[in-house]
């Protein structure tokens, strides 16, 4: 996009007045401005790629070509294995991609200062909100739903996934089985979604699971489950996904404006 970001830009989007940027840009402490205002207007300023002075232009262009992942605790073996899974893949996608990926641990809540970006795996959406918070480099939503059109989210498209559990099970009923996730966006959304839906927490769920129709997009689940049921196995995470994941960062790195943020794979 050729128009230049102007200070009216970034006070839209953060839903504050041009003098409160002027503020903010100005580090202004003779006027009261809360943190929170104040922390909204610089992910804006970050996300748009405004840059009313030099430090601010550096911030924009300094590349690293590293990333970081953060995923919330697991509350199972399953949910640890899976996560690994999904970062061990990313991993080496991102390799390929000439990209290093570091992994926060999940009690990490300081400033990033040494990648490009944050991927944010299943995370809760107040988990989101404090990474943002702590951290102004952008950050990317993965199987999340944070519901905040600033920020790219790439998620499974699920009317794409019934379909093809429809055609694969040829109409006869099946029961759709996931982990437990901690976002709860994603959790109502899913049981609106599918009518027959149940998320695991631990192995003890899965022992009265047999002779059954399962559709299931997790790996460690798949394992488990695929000798003794008829599964309909679906990745949750494939090379199409991660390309879009990877064209996402690259949009929020170079502040591309897009309309559309919430993509479904």
């Amino acid at each position: 996009m050729d128009r230049k970001v102007t200070i009216k830009d970034v006070a839209r989007e953060a839903g504050v007045s041009v003098a409160t940027v002027s503020y903010v840009v100005n580090n202004r402490t003779d006027l009261r401005i809360s943190e929170a205002t104040r922390k909204k207007v610089l992910q804006v300023i970050n996300l748009l790629d405004y840059t009313p002075n030099q430090a601010a232009k550096a911030l924009a262009t300094n590349r690293k070509n590293l990333l970081a992942i953060y995923s919330s605790p697991a509350c199972s073996i399953l949910k640890k294995a899976e996560q690994l899974c999904t970062i061990q893949f990313l991993s080496q996608f991102l390799h390929k991609k000439s990209f290093s990926l570091i992994y926060l641990e999940h009690d990490y809540n300081e400033k990033c200062e040494q990648a490009d970006a944050i991927i944010c795996y299943d995370v809760s959406s107040a988990c989101f909100r404090q990474l943002g918070d702590n951290n102004f480099i952008p950050l990317i939503a993965l199987d999340c739903m944070v519901n905040d059109p600033l920020f790219f989210q790439i998620n499974t498209d699920y009317q794409l996934l019934s379909e093809k559990a429809q055609s694969f099970f040829h109409g006869e009923p099946y029961r759709y089985i996931l982990l437990q996730t901690d976002n709860k966006e994603k959790e109502n959304f899913l049981k609106n979604r599918f009518a027959d839906l149940l998320f695991i927490s631990s192995l003890d769920d899965l022992h009265a699971l047999s002779g059954q129709n399962f559709l299931v997009t997790e790996s460690s689940l798949n394992a488990l489950l695929a000798k003794q049921n008829k599964v309909c196995f679906i990745p949750s995470m494939s090379d199409a996904k991660a390309e879009i994941l990877l064209q996402c960062i690259e949009n929020a790195l170079q502040r591309t404006l897009i309309d559309q943020h919430h993509i479904l794979v």
